[in-house]
């Protein structure tokens, strides 16, 4: 009821951000390597949270490092948009989500800029089957405001964002994140160097990091599922 009501009012979808961490907050190891942080169980209930949504969207960076399908594998519900952020068209012509647009539709948001800069790419892009909605720059790349409100007018009512880091930052510093899910792997990587979850420029001081309320908590298996409600219906 919450995604209808944000879209009846806001004419916007209701974004849903998730991720997997270990126990010590990393999403990846310092090489990339994320197969898999969450057990089994997790991730099928992260198949069955995609055939709610309307798309599922990730920065250009997790299409080049993971090169994932993002596609809805429970076997019911929707099958998502796959939505990719390139701000600058540098998504690689062999990547899955073009090699498989019979399963699900890719939508590539860019900048106005980088579509003037790179005609060619965004030409190849097309040429494979994907659309391609150049949107005003805002911080940090494609600027999500906007990409919201064009959701909205296509009635998307839920958009599911898989990251990566950069992505995650820029949406919860813009307050577009409705709700976090969390799932929390028993495990624990160490070290400096391994990728956290959130990225956006340094802290000092612990009074100024970004307080969130209760979660509500699920046992999967090992794991835990935290849900952060950020926003009210």
């Amino acid at each position: 009821l919450a995604a209808y009501l944000k879209l009846l009012r806001e004419k916007k979808p209701w974004v849903i951000l998730k991720w997997a961490q270990t126990l010590d907050g990393r999403v990846a190891t310092r090489t990339g390597d994320s197969r898999w942080i969450s057990n089994e169980a997790s991730r099928a209930r992260v198949q069955e949270l995609r055939g709610w949504c309307d798309g599922i969207a990730v920065g250009v960076g997790t299409i080049v490092t993971d090169d994932p399908l993002l596609t809805n594998r429970s076997g019911s519900g929707r099958a998502p948009t796959r939505v990719v952020l390139d701000d600058r068209l540098t998504m690689p012509d062999g990547a899955r989500l073009l090699r498989t647009m019979d399963a699900a539709a890719v939508l590539v948001a860019t900048t106005h800029g980088a579509l003037a800069a790179r005609p060619d790419r965004a030409d190849a892009l097309a040429a494979a089957g994907a659309e391609v909605l150049p949107l005003p720059a805002g911080p940090g790349g494609v600027d999500v405001d906007a990409l919201l409100a064009e959701l909205g007018r296509r009635r998307w009512t839920r958009l599911l964002v898989e990251g990566g880091p950069a992505v995650a930052g820029s949406l919860l510093r813009a307050g577009a994140v409705d709700e976090l899910w969390v799932f929390l792997a028993p495990r624990l990587l160490g070290g400096r160097e391994g990728l956290p979850p959130v990225l956006w420029s340094e802290i000092d001081r612990l009074a100024d990091a970004m307080a969130l309320p209760p979660p509500a908590v699920e046992a999967i298996g090992g794991d835990l599922l935290l849900v952060y409600r950020l926003t009210e219906a």
